[in-house]
């Protein structure tokens, strides 16, 4: 520390780090997220950036700048129907169901639909840019503002589109992310920056529950001073929220006992829980699997796979090491809309009985979220399940009041008379 202190950074080898963490360097260097970053560098602010194949630059980030955050403003923006030109239907490659598989589906699905075109405005694009390698050289300046030179990083682009005057790169990612670590776009801004004369414009992708949310980054002169140019959420070809005749669904929808062997949920994002459920459409998913998938630490892997178990998604499979789908969430996988899988998840929360109190208490104070207190939501929990510690009653509250909203978010809800 007391050399960073000094300089500012320390540069350390790949041997370092195998030697200290007795791990693969390249992925203890990885951190794309804040989550992941170690408490040692959260205590002393530090971030790290590669700046050699084998050499890895420590640095003092008071302010962490590596790592931009997305606000409210970004992540509840409104969602747009975008009808594609392209009848996607028609291509049988492409499945339809509860969302794509990877990163590199996600962006030729939007690329096919004409919908990286619409947000980007060129008409005219080619796929150009795809898959890892190494830089060449180029210049960046730290947040302190030291100078370093990097070359012959590895670096990789999901996807990056030449039209006649610009080159676009993509970062895309399944499942939202509360922020990145922007060496991810500045790296490659960067090497295509000293290669071409074209505007580079760098765009980062999320693709979760069917929307698609793109945000075009701009960047100043030192790692960390980022501004947004533009941020849009699409659905494609589909409806952004279900038409929910709620008095008809609790009639319909049959309770059943809340899981014994599951605990009661902990996993605030329901579109996370959704796109785990795919994820798992690949076989047994182990915890560590989950946490690479998301980017975030093992811990909350269990909170989200048993959300996914109890809404009868998943079921853990000790014999395999993980968690795997049931008949349920493999008829999940089937739904071929936005708005029918909104219905499914309701009608899966319909079926335990303290989420059908919520949702009939939420219906009690005419949908009005912020007439639904965590305390009358701890005392629901309370009386429906063995949850009884202050703390944990409050966290799981938490998660019901965040699965209120989501329902909020994803339906427009018609509310009669019971019979």
């Amino acid at each position: 520390m007391a050399a960073i202190n000094e300089r500012g950074f320390v540069e350390v080898s790949a041997d370092d780090l195998k030697r200290l963490g007795q791990r693969e360097p390249r992925l203890m260097a990885k951190l794309d997220t804040d989550s992941e970053r170690p408490q040692v560098f959260k205590r002393n602010d530090l971030n790290i950036l590669p700046i050699q194949n084998g050499r890895y630059a420590i640095f003092k980030d008071v302010d962490n700048k590596l790592y931009f955050p997305f606000d409210a403003s970004l992540e509840e923006a409104e969602i747009e129907e975008y009808i594609g030109e392209v009848d996607i239907q028609s291509f049988d490659s492409f499945r339809t169901g509860a969302g794509l598989g990877s990163e590199s589906q996600v962006i030729d699905f939007a690329f096919v639909a004409r919908l990286l075109q619409y947000f980007s405005g060129c008409d005219s694009l080619f796929l150009t840019i795809r898959g890892r390698l190494f830089s060449g050289q180029f210049e960046i300046v730290l947040p302190s503002g030291q100078r370093l030179d990097v070359s012959n990083v590895q670096i990789e682009v999901d996807a990056g589109y030449e039209s006649i005057d610009s080159i676009i790169l993509f970062e895309a990612k399944i499942g939202r992310r509360s922020d990145f670590n922007v060496r991810q776009l500045v790296y490659p801004f960067l090497q295509w920056s000293k290669r071409s004369k074209k505007k580079i414009r760098s765009v980062f992708l999320t693709y979760s529950n069917g929307v698609y949310r793109l945000t075009e980054f701009a960047f100043g002169s030192t790692m960390g001073d980022v501004r947004t140019i533009q941020s849009k959420a699409f659905v494609i070809n589909d409806s952004v929220v279900a038409k929910i005749d709620l008095s008809d669904l609790l009639r319909a929808t049959s309770i059943s006992a809340e899981p014994s062997d599951i605990p009661f949920p902990q996993a605030d994002d329901m579109d996370k829980v959704i796109d785990l459920v795919k994820l798992m459409d690949q076989g047994s998913v182990s915890r560590s699997a989950i946490a690479a998938f998301f980017e975030f630490d093992e811990r909350q892997s269990d909170y989200y796979a048993n959300a996914a178990a109890y809404l009868g998604f998943a079921s853990r499979n000790r014999d395999l090491g993980g968690f795997v789908l049931t008949d349920e969430g493999r008829a999940f996988l089937g739904i071929a809309t936005r708005s029918q899988r909104t219905k499914a998840i309701l009608e899966s929360l319909l079926r335990r009985p303290t989420m059908r109190s919520s949702i009939e208490f939420l219906s009690e104070r005419n949908f009005d979220l912020p007439r639904v207190a965590g305390s009358d939501l701890e005392r629901i929990i309370q009386s429906k399940t063995n949850v009884s510690n202050p703390a944990t009653l409050a966290r799981r509250a938490r998660t019901v009041k965040m699965w209120l909203r989501w329902i909020l978010n994803n339906s427009e809800i018609i509310q009669r008379e019971r019979r």
